[in-house]
C-alpha cells in the first residue's frame, strides 16, 4: 500500500515543471497528501492541471489525473478514482514510449486494487492479467521480475477470495485451490531470487501460508507463517507481527487448539493496543471469544462485552465517515464554485484593460458576460441548495431505514448477554445466525441509502432491469421476519409468481421495504398483512394491505407532501415520519407513483406502480 501511493506522488511530480507556480503547487500537493488532506490535494492538483494544459505538458497532465484518482481512492470514492485513472491511461497511450507504458501498467494495477476492495474479483483479476500481458517476457531484469512477483501474489489473493465464495462441490473449486498455491509459490520464488525487500517477503510468505491453509497443507502453512514472523520480528515490523500472530490464532482455532488460539489473539491485542493499531482490536476480541466460548464461557462473556463496545464504536465511526464523505463532496462543490468565480473575475479584469481601445464593443461584451454569469450563479445556487437539502434529508433517511435492523441486533444481543450462562448452544447459534442475517440486512440497507443520496444529488441514475415481482416481495418480507414474528402476524404474498417487472429493483425494494415496515408497525398482534398486485396496463399496481390502526384523515392529506411527525406503532414502536414522503420522492424520480388509502381504525392500503 505504501508503494502504491508513493507511485502516485512520484508519477505526478518527478518531471520538471514549466509553469511559474508549479513548484509551489507541487510542494503543497505533497504536503497535503502526507497529511491525508485529500480535498486540498484534489484542489491543488486541478490548479496544476490547468497550468500543465496551458503549456501542453501531457506527461504531467497525466500525473495530475493520477494524483487526483489516488486522493479519491483514499477517500473511498471509487467511481471517481476509476474515472480519473482511466483518463490517465488514455493520455499515456497518446504519449507512447516505454516510460508511458510502464506508468500505464502501474495505473492499471491501481484500478485492479480498487475492484478488489469493491469485492468485484473477476474485474480485478482481468486487470492483473492485463498488467502481466503488458509486462511481457521479464528476462533477467530485476525490477520487472519483482513487479511480476507482485502481480502473481495479487492473483493468489483473488483466488483465495473467490475460493471463499465457492461451495466445496463447485466444479472450479479444486482448480481455484491449486492456482492460489501456484501463484503464491511463484511470487515468493521470484522475490527470493531477485532480492525483494523484507516487507514484500513477509507479504509473500503470509499469502503462501494462507494458500496452503486453504488447501489443507497445514504443516506447510505453519512453516510459512513462522518464517514470516521471524522476518517481521527481526525487522521490527510490529504491524506485520500483529497480523501474523492473529493468523496463528485463527489457525489454532481451526485445528481445535482453543487455548493456544486465545493466547495468540491476546498477544496480538497487546501489541495492537500498545501501537494503536485500532483496526485489529475488534478482530482480536472476536477471536478470543470464539476460542473460549465452549471451554471458558465466563471469560468468553467478557470478550463478548468488549466486542459489543468496540462494535458500537466502529458503527459510530462508520456513520461519521458517511457524514464526512458527504461533507467532502459539499466542500469540493464550494471550492469549485469559488474557483469558477475567481476565473470569471480574471476574465473581467482582462476585458477592462482594453476599455480605452474599444469602449462600445467592450460594453456589449460586458453585457453578454454579466448575463452569462447571472445564469451560472443561478444554476450554481440551485445546485448548492439541492445539496444542502439532501444533506438534511440524509440524517433522517439513515435514521429511518437503518434503525430497524439495529433495534433487532440490540434485542438479540441483550438476550444473549442476559442468558448466555444458561442458554443452550442451539439457541445461541440460532441467535447468532439471526444476528448475522440482520447485519447483512443492515449492509444492504446502508448501500441502498447511499444509492438514494447519490441519486438525490444527481450522481447516479436509475437502471431498469428485469426482476421477479413476487420473489422481490418475498425478499422484503424475510428482511422483516423478526418484527413480524414478534407480533405473530400473518403476511400473505398473493402476487402472481410469474409477473416480471422491468424497473430499478433497488428503488422498488427500498420503497416496498418502507411500506411493509409501516404495515407491520401499525398492525395489531395476530393480525394479517397482504401483498397483492393487479394489471394496470403498462405497469403493475402492487398493494400492501393491513387491517391496523389506520391514519387520521387530516394527517393522510399531508403524508406524501411533507415530513410529518410519526405516530407510535401498535407495539409502541417509534418512527421518524419520513418513510412514505421519501418513498414518494424515490418513486417520482423512477417515473412511478405511490398512493395511500386509509381509514382510522380500519387499516391502510398503499399502492405503488412498477413498470412491466
Amino acid at each position: 500500500m505504501k508503494r502504491l501511493f508513493s507511485t502516485i506522488i512520484l508519477a505526478c511530480l518527478a518531471i520538471g515543471v514549466k509553469a511559474q507556480n508549479a513548484d509551489s503547487l507541487r510542494a503543497k500537493i505533497l504536503q497535503c497528501f502526507n497529511e491525508s488532506r485529500f480535498v486540498e490535494v484534489i484542489d491543488y492538483s486541478k490548479q496544476a492541471l490547468q497550468l500543465y494544459e496551458q503549456v501542453d505538458d501531457k506527461y504531467n497532465v497525466a500525473g495530475c489525473y493520477n494524483t487526483i484518482a489516488g486522493a479519491y481512492m483514499r477517500m473511498g470514492q471509487y467511481d471517481e478514482a476509476i474515472r480519473n485513472y482511466t483518463i490517465c491511461t488514455e493520455i499515456m497511450d497518446e504519449i507512447g514510449g516505454t516510460m508511458a507504458s510502464v506508468n500505464k501498467r502501474y495505473v492499471i494495477n491501481n484500478i485492479a486494487s480498487i475492484y478488489f476492495d469493491m469485492e468485484e474479483y473477476d474485474q480485478s483479476e482481468e486487470m492483473y492479467w492485463k498488467c502481466i500481458e503488458m509486462l511481457g517476457d521479464p528476462g533477467t531484469d530485476t525490477t520487472t521480475n519483482l513487479d511480476l512477483a507482485t502481480y502473481y501474489q495479487n492473483l493468489s489473493g483473488v483466488r483465495l477470495m473467490q475460493l471463499g465464495l465457492m461451495a466445496a462441490d463447485d466444479p472450479q473449486h479444486d482448480k481455484t485451490q491449486a492456482e492460489a498455491v501456484d501463484f503464491a509459490e511463484q511470487a515468493l520464488a521470484l522475490s527470493q531470487q531477485y532480492g525483494d525487500n523484507q516487507e514484500k517477503l513477509i507479504n509473500r510468505h503470509i499469502t503462501l501460508s494462507r494458500a496452503y491453509q486453504a488447501t489443507g497443507r497445514l504443516d506447510e502453512a505453519h512453516a510459512q507463517l513462522d518464517t514470516a514472523l521471524v522476518i517481521a520480528q527481526h525487522e521490527k515490523e510490529l504491524y506485520f507481527e500483529t497480523a501474523i500472530i492473529m493468523l496463528k490464532g485463527q489457525y489454532a482455532h481451526d485445528r481445535g487448539d482453543d487455548m493456544a488460539s486465545e493466547q495468540h489473539f491476546l498477544e496480538a491485542f497487546d501489541i495492537a493496543k500498545e501501537n494503536q493499531y485500532n483496526q485489529f482490536y475488534l478482530e482480536c476480541m472476536q477471536g478470543a471469544y470464539l476460542a473460549t466460548k465452549a471451554s471458558h464461557p465466563e471469560r468468553a462473556i467478557g470478550y463478548l462485552e468488549e466486542c459489543n463496545k468496540m462494535r458500537d464504536s466502529i458503527y459510530n465511526e462508520d456513520q461519521q465517515a458517511l457524514i464526512r464523505d458527504y461533507q467532502v463532496r459539499y466542500q469540493m462543490s464550494e471550492k469549485e464554485h469559488a474557483l469558477e468565480m475567481q476565473e470569471e473575475k480574471t476574465r473581467q479584469s482582462r476585458l477592462l484593460l482594453s476599455l480605452s481601445l474599444l469602449v462600445v464593443a467592450l460594453l456589449l461584451v460586458l453585457v453578454v458576460v454579466l448575463a452569462r454569469n447571472a445564469i451560472q450563479r443561478k444554476k450554481q445556487n440551485e445546485t448548492l441548495t439541492r445539496l444542502n437539502n439532501t444533506k438534511n434529508q440524509l440524517f433522517t433517511v439513515v435514521s429511518h431505514d437503518i434503525k430497524t435492523p439495529l433495534q433487532a441486533q440490540e434485542k438479540i444481543l441483550d438476550l444473549i448477554c442476559m442468558h448466555i450462562d444458561e442458554m443452550p448452544i442451539d439457541n445461541l447459534k440460532e441467535y447468532l445466525f439471526t444476528l448475522k442475517s440482520s447485519t447483512k440486512e443492515l449492509k444492504v440497507k446502508t448501500v441502498n441509502v447511499i444509492g438514494w443520496v447519490k441519486g438525490m444529488i444527481g450522481d447516479t441514475e436509475s437502471h431498469a432491469e428485469p426482476f421477479n415481482l413476487s420473489e422481490l416481495a418475498e425478499t422484503v418480507t424475510r428482511s422483516l421476519a423478526f418484527e413480524i414474528g414478534q407480533k405473530q402476524l400473518k403476511v400473505t404474498n398473493a402476487i402472481p409468481k410469474d409477473w416480471m417487472g422491468n424497473d430499478d429493483p433497488k428503488t422498488i425494494e427500498m420503497v416496498l421495504q418502507n411500506i411493509l415496515s409501516n404495515a407491520v408497525k401499525y398492525s395489531f398482534a395476530n393480525g394479517e398483512v397482504r401483498l397483492e398486485a393487479e394489471d394496470g396496463g403498462e405497469r403493475y399496481l402492487v398493494k400492501v394491505i393491513d387491517h391496523g390502526k389506520g391514519i387520521e384523515k387530516e394527517k393522510l392529506g399531508k403524508l406524501l407532501k411533507m415530513m410529518t411527525s410519526s405516530a407510535e406503532g401498535t407495539g409502541g414502536e417509534l418512527g421518524t415520519g419520513i418513510g412514505l414522503f421519501v418513498s414518494q420522492q424515490m418513486m417520482e424520480r423512477n417515473g412511478g407513483t405511490l398512493a395511500i388509502e386509509s381509514e382510522e381504525g380500519m387499516g391502510t392500503t398503499v399502492t405503488l406502480s412498477v413498470k412491466k
